[in-house]
């Protein structure tokens, strides 16, 4: 059932689309785009709302879908974050009141359109229909598809990670084996260019300044390591990721890259610049920022082994992602629902951790990117991670910085912390200084 938050807005959307969004998610969002086609007249003997004319406006919006046609016409799967972009524009626009004898898209969308809902019950209802999908397995996909789908553990990475960060305020990517994760080699810079233009275009669309953290360990710096080689290629691969995204010329290039600049950090970890005049954070051990040591809550659970195998076989692929999200209860106030919220909730935050690697069929040689969701590691892991982030936030200067922060309940104390990492041996880099180390 959808949160009573949701529910009123999905009651006013019923009227319009017969399908349920909780059973049949990918269904619904094509039936609301079959409903806003029919809701935006004809020009010339022609619908104004065509599918030329909705690939403009999302383009106008920064936020175009590949393969949109087939997408809505049920001819290839509709991933969560290509639903709530649709349903989020759609809402939107839905009744036009621009000038009736004009195909084209001539002022600012919001000028010729009113919205079925207002902002609050439009995020509700994304996030609702997107979440459902993400559930049910990314959408509808073709028989091979399913039936690959159906075999392997967790979600699509990309789409779990897009899906989770428009919900969240941070994204923390740790390698703690390896930073990247790519079943092929030819995907290697467009996988990482691909998941970079999903994540800008989310952030634009609602300008959240969401930060974007990856974490690294540079090892021993040891030739005669075989661990100190595997660590320091590993960050050389980021480093070459991110060079391309500069160097390589398309249309996004440059916008692209200046809103990375602006919100990611990269904390490096070199035992060689360990500061001990710097007083030591208490409780606080590199180990919970690296996650180089497995947490013993994770190293049973059934997840863990479905990703990484009961003998361990999958352990060289160790990656995770951890979001920063706003707590339900302070997400709630924001959307103007009360529902009996105490004033100390404003400022919490919530962590909610995954971890990903490359897994095959039965009987298939070809890999995909999975994900799952794994349980709290503990404390300490929230303790080093909320100290990273005020770090973070510190340095790129983000207005929306809190002032003070409650993770899982635990207060996390902004003071020094760019210190106190510094003194455990973390580099913390922007992005020109991390192409230049």
């Amino acid at each position: 059932m959808p949160p009573k938050d949701v529910q009123g807005a999905l009651e006013v959307v019923a009227k319009y689309v017969p399908a349920s969004p909780t059973d049949a998610p990918v269904e619904f969002v094509r039936g609301l785009a079959q409903a806003w086609k029919k809701r935006g007249g004809f020009v010339a003997g022609k619908p104004r709302h065509s599918d030329r004319y909705l690939d403009e406006l999302l383009k106008l919006q920064g936020t175009p879908i590949r393969s949109l046609t087939p997408k809505l016409g049920g001819r290839t799967h509709v991933k969560p974050a290509d639903a709530r972009v649709l349903v989020r524009l759609f809402l939107f626009h839905w009744e036009y009141v621009g000038d009736p004898h004009s195909g084209e898209i001539g002022a600012r969308p919001a000028e010729v359109y009113k919205a079925l809902l207002c902002a609050a019950e439009v995020d509700g209802v994304c996030s609702y229909v997107a979440d459902r999908i993400a559930a049910a397995g990314a959408g509808a996909r073709s028989e091979s598809e399913t039936g690959l789908a159906l075999s392997l553990p967790g979600q699509d990475m990309i789409d779990l990670i897009a899906t989770e960060f428009q919900k969240s305020t941070a994204l923390f990517t740790i390698g703690a084996a390896q930073i990247l994760l790519v079943p092929r080699l030819e995907l290697a810079l467009i996988g990482f260019r691909n998941l970079m233009q999903k994540l800008w275009q989310i952030d634009q669309a609602d300008d959240q300044e969401r930060i974007l953290v990856w974490t690294l360990d540079l090892g021993r710096q040891d030739f005669d390591d075989l661990e100190s080689r595997l660590r320091f290629m590993n960050v050389e691969a980021l480093v070459t990721r991110f060079k391309a995204l500069k160097r390589f010329k398309e249309s996004d290039a440059e916008a692209r890259w200046n809103w990375l600049h602006s919100r990611a950090l990269i904390v490096l970890h070199d035992t060689r610049s360990v500061r001990p005049d710097v007083p030591r954070l208490p409780a606080f051990d590199p180990h919970h920022v690296l996650f180089s040591a497995i947490p013993p809550k994770w190293a049973g659970s059934s997840e863990f082994l479905a990703l990484y195998g009961r003998e361990g076989q999958r352990l060289p692929q160790l990656t995770y992602t951890v979001f920063l999200r706003k707590s339900a209860h302070q997400s709630l106030r924001q959307m103007g629902v009360s529902d009996d919220i105490s004033s100390s909730s404003y400022g919490n935050y919530e962590l909610h951790y995954f971890g990903h690697a490359l897994l095959s069929a039965d009987g298939k040689r070809e890999q995909e990117a999975r994900s799952m969701k794994l349980n709290e590691p503990g404390r300490s892991y929230v303790d080093a991670l909320g100290t990273v982030f005020m770090a973070a936030s510190s340095i790129l200067g983000l207005r929306g910085t809190p002032a003070e922060l409650s993770i899982d309940g635990m207060k996390i104390d902004p003071a020094d912390a760019r210190e106190k990492l510094r003194h455990h041996g973390f580099l913390l880099l922007r992005l020109d200084e991390f192409m230049k180390f």
